[in-house]
């Protein structure tokens, strides 16, 4: 009988483990921008601009976004987190050259 009961704490545990890890999977995939979302985050973060250049880069369950920027005489480096913060802001006048 104390077999039983010691099993079902195991059960128990596994089955919460189990439910977390959807629920976490489940809000990964709800909460994270998408490409266009995080392109919009980048062009307002520069004040608009043109898009030079872009790169998506597959992190696990979410992307990074990377974008290359100019806006009249200043060029912006910005990399957007898959959930759409600014991870990354670096930026310069005249002619932008790869860094």
């Amino acid at each position: 009988m104390k077999n039983m009961s010691v099993k079902k704490i195991i059960g128990i545990v596994v089955g919460a483990v189990v439910a977390l890890a959807v629920v976490g999977i489940a809000a990964v995939m709800l909460l994270r921008v998408d490409a266009a979302e995080a392109r919009q985050i980048a062009l307002e973060t520069s004040g608009g601009g043109e898009v030079l250049s872009q790169e998506i880069s597959n992190e696990g369950l979410r992307n990074e976004y990377s974008y290359v920027i100019t806006n009249g005489d200043t060029w912006y480096e910005i990399e957007v987190s898959g959930f759409g913060t600014v991870t990354e802001l670096e930026s310069g006048t005249g002619q932008y050259l790869d860094h």
